[in-house]
């Protein structure tokens, strides 16, 4: 009977391993420096090396005549070792001896020294599949053995190691093999096989391998028993799935995606499972997004000379962004396939969801001009031939929407126009200036102007505010007003908002005063603290249309914050003027009633 390759080529000295160059340096170092110690921890992924560097390790400490601190080889403990007939030596499966009886046994021969060795070795393999009682007994001995008894402990599942046993090791962690490592030992077995293989069928292994040089040679060994080492037998013998396959596919999404389904479905029939599939398709789609964004990167991923060449002239027909989502779509996909699903629907599922990345950005900008153009509007607007204080407002209606949009899209490209503001037009020293103005004279304008920025075209002020319920709230004839009052020398004052533009018209110094003498807006009242709670989820409401009394302009700014669904606390300061006194506290009452009325909603 023939031995397998795995087992025929598996190294036997520090040189002979591919791909551990670190673990090995460690190793190396603490027995040259005769600092050894008592319990190691060897973690990485299947087929990696973690026994077969135990078993060198175990070689180098027994071997009776060692060279560089490497294991001769020749000796009667290197052979034993290599042989697994070594009394001092001793492995142990921790899969199938994982039981606290096992571990009992261990420790009662600890104690015994070795037979005809300088150290008594126990390999436990995969133990992190050892029980709980059995990890508590090991505990002990594994923290304080006796000098001449090393514990190799080997593990594809680190943090399934009790951390109290992780804390008494020497952690060293092994790492997955590079495909170049992996073709390079390949090459050289098929070389000492005399066996002839083609170089992409040598990568094409060494990429199924998964960084696994076991299961590569096992691969390679399953090829040799079909024909000849060709790219062909591999496609065969896989299933199909194999690179160049996978890059033709690609170029026939590319150009035509409805043929993504019927080549996925001939993959899937040929017996290759579906998860292998869409995971090749993205590692491809992955290496070709990398070589499209970052070009300098195609020498990093560790492919062949024909794949390097494919990726530099496939990468330029594709948009990133596209690679991008399809690499989405594959996500989804990917976890679909882990549920079982049936391989016609999940080739559907594929390629309804190429389809959909395909549409998307076509979708994004449907969905934006819709929101932009049919989202409801609730819009205020005060006649300037009547009294601010006893005029209604007035809502656009539905029909109207469409119309008021184009409007103030149209007001904006207006104003963009002819005043030629962009944003970085915007004045900070201007926008300070405007705001502590406006903190001096009115503590209501200063808040609601407080993130604006503020710019000058031909003696007109432009006002840009961050956010909606700011701009909402100034526009009120109360407020706008005030502004236009505040900054008279401004022929025009206008507000705008994500392109929603306001101009504060009339003559609102005559109108205003007129307005306060009339309307009794109280000068006396200031505000000497106010918070406002987040705007609703929805950005715009409908304001109902109300039968009101003629009021004072900070009641009318307080009924315009409950308008809006915004609940403020608002503390007014009550002068000593007797004059005002009732004015005041009818303010006080309405707040009262209405908190009142709202506590009573609420429960």
């Amino acid at each position: 009977m023939s031995i397998s390759l795995y087992r025929k080529y598996r190294p036997q000295d520090f040189t002979s391993v591919y791909g551990q160059e670190a673990a090995v340096k460690i190793i190396l170092n603490s027995i040259s420096k005769s600092r050894i110690g008592h319990a190691y921890l060897f973690s990485g992924s299947r087929g990696c090396g973690k026994t077969s560097v135990a078993r060198i390790f175990a070689k180098a400490l027994n071997c009776t005549n060692p060279k560089n601190f490497e294991p001769c080889c020749e000796c009667k403990n290197c052979i034993d070792i290599t042989a697994g007939q070594s009394l001092d030596v001793i492995e142990i499966d921790g899969a199938s001896s994982n039981g606290v009886d096992e571990i009992r046994e261990l420790k009662s021969h600890v104690a015994l020294t070795p037979f005809n060795s300088r150290y008594k070795i126990y390999i436990i393999d995969e133990v992190h599949m050892l029980s709980t009682a059995a990890f508590n007994a090991l505990l002990k001995t594994l923290e304080e053995p006796p000098e001449y008894v090393v514990f190799i402990l080997a593990t594809t599942e680190p943090h399934k190691v009790p951390v109290t046993i992780r804390s008494r090791c020497q952690h060293i962690p092994f790492h997955s093999i590079s495909p170049e490592n992996i073709f390079a030992r390949l090459n050289e077995v098929c070389k000492l096989e005399n066996i002839k293989a083609e170089a992409d069928a040598l990568w094409e292994i060494s990429r199924q391998a998964d960084g696994a040089l076991r299961d590569a040679l096992s691969l390679l060994e399953q090829v040799i028993a079909a024909g000849d080492v060709t790219l062909k037998n591999i496609e065969s013998m896989l299933g199909a799935g194999s690179r160049p396959e996978f890059e033709r596919y690609i170029i026939k999404i590319r150009e035509d995606i409805a043929s993504a389904y019927p080549e996925i479905k001939k993959m899937l029939d040929a017996g290759a499972t579906p998860l292998r599939i869409f995971e090749e398709i993205f590692s491809l789609v992955k290496d070709l997004w990398l070589s499209s964004k970052y070009p300098d990167m195609i020498d990093t991923l560790g492919i062949s000379e024909q794949d390097r060449d494919f990726l530099k002239s496939e990468s330029k027909q594709w948009p990133v962004k596209r690679l991008q989502r399809i690499l989405n779509a594959l996500v989804k996909i990917m976890a679909q396939a882990k549920s079982g699903i049936r391989q016609d629907i999940l080739a559907g599922l594929f390629v309804f969801e190429l389809e959909k990345s395909e549409n998307e950005p076509e979708q994004i900008q449907s969905q934006r001009q819709h929101f932009n153009q049919d989202r409801p509007l609730a819009r205020m607007y005060v006649s300037q031939n009547t009294q601010a204080l006893n005029t209604q407002p007035q809502i656009i209606s539905d029909n109207n929407e469409k119309n008021e949009t184009q409007k103030n899209s149209q007001s904006f490209t207006e104003l963009n126009t002819l005043l030629n503001i962009s944003p970085d037009d915007y004045d900070p020293v201007l926008s300070e200036k405007i705001i502590n103005t406006a903190h001096e004279k009115n503590f209501v304008v200063y808040c609601g102007l407080i993130g604006s920025k503020a710019a000058t075209r031909e003696n007109k002020l432009v006002i840009m505010f961050d956010n909606e319920y700011a701009f909402t709230v100034m526009k009120l004839f109360v407020n706008s007003s005030e502004i236009k009052k505040m900054f008279s020398d401004y022929s025009e004052i206008i507000f705008n908002f994500k392109g929603n533009i306001f101009k504060c018209a009339g003559d609102v110094k005559n109108s205003a005063d007129s307005n306060s003498s009339s309307q009794g807006v109280q000068k006396n009242i200031t505000f000497e603290n106010f918070e406002t709670a987040p705007l609703p989820e929805q950005q715009t409401q409908i304001i109902k249309t109300e039968t009101r009394r003629s009021i004072s302009g900070a009641e009318k700014f307080i009924d315009e914050l409950k308008r809006l669904g915004v609940k403020a606390e608002i503390l007014i300061k009550k002068h000593a003027d007797e004059s005002e006194n009732d004015d005041d506290s009818e303010i006080d009452n309405n707040i009262n009633s209405d908190n009142d009325n709202e506590e009573s909603d609420q429960n």
